[in-house]
């Protein structure tokens, strides 16, 4: 996020700052769609739409910089810091997952 804020003042501009709110509702759609049955090692259709729509807002992260840079409303520097934030973001997210469910999975097999 200070990535984006850094954006914010290269570009003299608060447009960046919009990215921020993908960064925040990403997982939301994850978490809510998920399958709560833990017998059922099928996918339903409500967490397809979830992981849809996860993926929607985390290329949504990386496309608005892109499309306000490209229509000239911010600078190929403040693209460079709200892409930087977007990728420290998203990899701290992905690094966190990763290593408390490896952790978990190493708890289970006894």
């Amino acid at each position: 996020m200070g990535h984006d804020i850094k954006a914010c003042i290269v570009s003299h501009s608060g447009y960046p700052i919009i990215v921020v709110a993908s960064y925040f509702l990403a997982p939301f759609p994850n978490i809510l769609c998920r399958n709560r049955d833990s017998f059922s090692s099928e996918k339903g259709t409500f967490e397809d739409i979830g992981l849809f729509l996860t993926g929607l807002f985390i290329t949504s992260g990386f496309a608005i910089p892109c499309i306000l840079a490209h229509s000239d409303i911010i600078s190929g520097k403040a693209l460079a810091f709200s892409m930087a934030g977007g990728v420290t973001v998203y990899a701290t997210i992905i690094t966190f997952l990763w290593f408390f469910n490896r952790h978990s999975d190493e708890d289970n097999n006894w």
